[in-house]
């Protein structure tokens, strides 16, 4: 029987998290498949209490890390868990991910899966239809995207909601550009994608998390995995500059800011981003 694994992660927001699996749950029902939720728990202060049957969801696993690493590595530690588990028989399994807190609709995960059914080696991602944050992050999330495409080529508008077969788990865990960042670093290493516009939702309880900060270190991080890429964009658009340009002060801003973010995009991939990955973080499995 075909199935579908759904990773989780979470970090002490227990009370959306069980409502989404409610949802899954009953989306799940005419689903015929084997269902399985991989729960990243990123080291949360409060405890997860399920105490509820899911009759759609066949197992529930929770991967607890030692320490709290943020959303991202969460996911990256949840597909690796994955790369262990599952058998390279199992050919029609499908893996998707979505945050735990609501604002991606887990109804529309049976969409994301049944296109995966339909166009097989694709990555199926769940592009942003329309966000919920006030206009001052619209706004700012906007300049993101139009800085990330000058600077990569490529206009990243989505996030960690997505499907794909089981079969390219290891051609994105080739690498570990996904530690830094799941969009950017699947987009670095793969290259048939198909984008669904969907809403993003409020949050089921409290507050987004989304904020200035949040914005700017993961916008670096995401424009890091292509570092390469940007040298050579930017080295392009500096040699320009200097041919044209005859103003020396502004000559010599240029080619500091270009030395700059140069210099941190790639000191990001080669500090933050580890050779070997040590799989000690997962304190245990239950």
């Amino acid at each position: 029987m075909k199935k579908n694994y759904v990773i989780l992660p979470v970090y002490n927001d227990w009370d959306s998290l069980k409502k989404v699996l409610e949802i899954l749950n009953q989306s799940f029902k005419t689903l015929k498949s084997n269902n399985f939720i991989i729960i990243v728990n990123d080291f949360s202060s409060k405890k997860l209490i399920l105490n509820k049957k899911y009759s759609n969801l066949k197992k529930i696993n929770v991967i607890n890390l030692g320490k709290n690493v943020g959303s991202q590595k969460a996911i990256f530690f949840g597909l690796k868990y994955l790369q262990k588990i599952i058998k390279k028989k199992d050919k029609e399994t499908i893996i998707s991910i979505l945050d735990s807190d609501g604002e991606d609709n887990p109804n529309m995960v049976k969409k994301l899966i049944k296109l995966v059914n339909l166009k097989k080696d694709y990555f199926i991602f769940a592009s942003r239809k329309k966000r919920t944050e006030n206009n001052f992050l619209k706004a700012l999330n906007q300049f993101r995207l139009i800085i990330t495409f000058i600077l990569t080529g490529k206009y990243i508008n989505f996030g960690n909601f997505s499907s794909f077969p089981s079969f390219l788990l290891n051609k994105i865990l080739s690498n570990n550009n996904l530690y830094l960042a799941y969009s950017s670093g699947v987009l670095k290493n793969y290259n048939k994608f198909f984008f669904v516009k969907i809403k993003k939702n409020k949050r089921f309880y409290g507050n987004s998390k989304v904020n200035l900060k949040f914005l700017i270190l993961h916008t670096v991080k995401i424009i890091s995995v292509f570092y390469k890429t940007v040298f050579l964009r930017t080295f392009f658009l500096l040699v320009l500059t200097l041919l044209f340009l005859e103003d020396i002060k502004l000559k010599i801003i240029i080619i500091s800011f270009f030395l700059i973010v140069n210099l941190i995009l790639t000191g990001i991939n080669i500090i933050l981003k580890p050779k070997k990955i040590n799989l000690s973080i997962i304190k245990s499995i239950t």
